[in-house]
């Protein structure tokens, strides 16, 4: 066996080690996760998947995709609990980690997969929001996984990815709505404009793919207004809710315009603290314009640390999508630097 396969055995084992160990040992503090395991208890405790319920009342505010996975964990493991839930967002966060090898093994090789997975791995959200029962982890799973189907689309021109990533688009719709619809098109959307291609996506094949997505995404809506009456008041908080508007309601977590700026490197610290030397890099390489795969990342990475930025509604979790985007540009960035130049 290579050395670098025994790293790579090495690396996955200390991230399910974090991951997993005493995952049921800490109590919940945190209100999303509160919520999340009395909507799956009652799923699992009635049958009805279809319609979310906590408390005896209609929680129709966020769509059902991480219910449905803590539910399906709970039947699994044949019965309801914390580690079960928990569990859900663990195993979604091995499957970032692994997606995360992935993308940089396929800039480089994979040394660059490692210290790409290596990123992410020393970042404390990383971790914080992995050992969390709630629906964040899966949305950067999914949000991560679109990015770089559009990017191998990109490059490629391969219309046969075209069905993978309406699938993601649209679970990542049914995992958090509107947020996910940023995370995933924003940075789309710049690239496409940076490059004066936007006319890509209004080709037919593309137009009848995002039918698809929407389709996947609405689904559950769909079922939802046909057979809860009254449920469109209910669900048209949904479409404000990640930008901290409630309908009748005054704004939460309004935040100040700079307020992710000096937290984000310290919540992702270590890993994090690198980022005034990653903006410094790429100023000096021109932003990467002679490697576009990682312009893209990097692109992806700025879009949506300034969507965040503008939008008045802040809360820390949602720049976890943006953990995975910045482990590959660190783990790329540092192979160049450090590790190519010396070969």
């Amino acid at each position: 066996m290579s050395r670098r396969r025994i790293v790579s055995f090495a690396l996955f084992a200390a991230l399910a080690a974090g991951l997993f160990v005493r995952l049921d040992r800490s109590a919940m503090w945190r209100s999303s996760e509160k919520r999340c395991f009395a909507v799956v208890a009652e799923m699992v405790r009635s049958g009805d998947w279809l319609v979310p319920r906590f408390d005896g009342a209609l929680r129709l505010q966020k769509p059902p995709l991480f219910y449905w996975a803590g539910a399906a964990a709970a039947k699994l493991a044949g019965g309801h609990s914390l580690w079960t839930l928990r569990s859900v967002s663990a195993v979604m966060a091995l499957a970032l980690a692994a997606s995360v090898f992935a993308v940089g093994c396929s800039l480089g090789d994979s040394r660059t997969g490692l210290l790409c997975t290596a990123m992410l791995a020393a970042m404390g959200l990383f971790y914080e929001r992995g050992r969390t029962g709630d629906a964040e982890m899966l949305l950067a799973l999914l949000v991560f996984n679109a990015l770089a189907v559009f990017e191998c689309l990109w490059r490629t021109r391969d219309a046969r990815l075209l069905p993978a990533l309406a699938a993601l688009i649209g679970l990542g719709f049914l995992t958090k709505a509107t947020a996910a619809l940023l995370g995933i098109l924003a940075p789309i959307v710049v690239w496409l404009v940076i490059h004066d291609r936007v006319r890509l996506a209004l080709r037919p094949v593309v137009l009848a793919w995002g039918l698809v997505a929407a389709a996947i995404g609405l689904s559950w809506y769909a079922a939802i207004l046909a057979r809860v009456p009254d449920s469109r008041a209910l669900l048209s908080e949904l479409l404000v809710s990640p930008f901290g508007v409630q309908v009748g309601r005054d704004a939460r977590h309004l935040h100040e315009l700079w307020y992710y700026w000096p937290r984000f490197p310290m919540v992702t610290a270590p890993a994090g603290l690198l980022l005034p030397w990653l903006a410094y890099e790429g100023w000096k390489q021109h932003f990467w314009r002679d490697d576009p795969r990682l312009q893209f990342f990097a692109t992806s990475f700025a879009t949506l640390l300034l969507a965040w930025t503008f939008i008045p509604q802040k809360q820390m979790h949602y720049l976890l999508p943006l953990l995975p985007l910045l482990a590959v540009v660190s783990g790329r960035v540092l192979e160049q630097r450090f590790f190519a130049a010396r070969a």
